[in-house]
């Protein structure tokens, strides 16, 4: 806890993925934003200072206690993500006197080994489950609607009657019963979709009809006309998604993948989508990000790619904003922080 007397510096760095807004200067904190954060008590100090400039070996004022920060940290292929903080600038923000560091991913994987003991990390899960689930159910809708295929036949004025299926009674199989997992599953129910959930503690949760344990899976994915990952990637569900499991899935189930491409088997996904056994999915997310240009699934049809933005959308910042104001409110008042992550579990 922070008696009134003390400052609790605070920084902000690297622009959050997706995040909609200006960021040229390599900021992306409004004016809203900065009152948002120096509103939470007067001992806050805010530095806001240019990602660019941090990369470039700029060093912050005053030694934070607190961190906001979307960073690449040890994924040297994240370095491709606009205005992210790269690691050596991150490690540059490590100092004894630091208490918290907020990462502006859900995904703690790329920061978590280089949090010092005492440290608490806390990450952003929640903060993009409106937007994914939405993402999530546009792509069951497109497929299930045939929309692609409606929009061919309309630049070759071919008037074709089309197959279109209705969504109520389909079986949507999630794994990953967290914010996002359970955003999906509203949504799906609110469209007639059974929806079960698969997590390590199967309990009542909200957004799904049945919650299973691990034991459970290989049951659900016989029902699973839809198959939605939005799990964590730890050494547990690495690979989860085998060439068995895929097997298991009704002929012409549809997998979305919104958490982490290396859950997935990509040659048995991909040999899945190729042989009809899957007939289509949505992939925002790949075992290589970016997707080599020489990948083959850039090509196959029914599979649609996105660059692991299923998240963005115009209101992104200010959830971050307002989840990273609740933790240094309790911060301030030695109230138990929100997402503490458990780094030996990797969420």
């Amino acid at each position: 806890m922070f008696p009134p007397t003390d400052e609790l510096n605070v920084v902000v760095a690297g622009v959050p993925y997706g995040y909609q807004g200006d960021f040229s200067d390599g900021r992306w904190l409004t004016e809203q934003h900065i009152a948002q954060i120096e509103g939470v008590g007067p001992i806050v100090r805010l530095e806001h200072p240019s990602v660019h400039d941090l990369n470039n070996g700029y060093l912050v004022e005053r030694k934070p206690h607190a961190v906001l920060v979307e960073t690449s940290g040890i994924l040297k292929d994240w370095e491709s993500l606009p205005a992210i903080l790269f690691e050596p600038a991150f490690r540059a923000l490590l100092n004894p006197e630091l208490r918290l560091v907020q990462s502006a991913s859900a995904g703690v994987q790329q920061i978590a080994p280089l949090i010092p003991e005492g440290v608490t990390l806390c990450n952003a899960s929640g903060v993009h489950a409106p937007a994914i689930a939405e993402t999530v159910i546009g792509s069951i809708l497109v497929h299930a609607k045939l929309l692609y295929r409606r929009r061919e036949e309309q630049r070759a004025r071919r008037w074709t009657q089309l197959p279109a299926r209705e969504l109520a009674g389909a079986t949507m199989c999630v794994l990953g019963t967290g914010h996002i997992g359970s955003a999906i599953a509203r949504l799906a129910q609110a469209l007639g979709i059974r929806t079960i959930g698969v997590r390590r503690n199967p309990g009542v949760t909200p957004g799904f009809d049945v919650v299973v344990g691990a034991s459970g899976l290989d049951d659900a994915l016989t029902r699973a006309d839809y198959l939605v990952i939005a799990c964590p990637l730890t050494p547990e569900t690495e690979g989860l998604i085998d060439a068995d499991r895929l097997a298991r899935l009704p002929k012409g189930a549809y997998l979305v993948n919104v958490a982490r491409g290396a859950i997935v088997d990509e040659a048995a996904m991909i040999e899945a989508f190729r042989s009809g056994r899957l007939s289509g999915g949505f992939l925002d997310c790949h075992v290589r990000e970016p997707l080599p240009d020489d990948s083959p699934l850039w090509d196959i049809p029914g599979v649609d790619i996105s660059p692991h933005d299923s998240h963005a959308s115009n209101l992104l910042g200010d959830r971050q904003v307002e989840l990273f104001c609740r933790n240094l409110k309790n911060l301030i008042n030695g109230e138990p922080l929100i997402n503490v992550v458990d780094t030996t579990r990797g969420y």
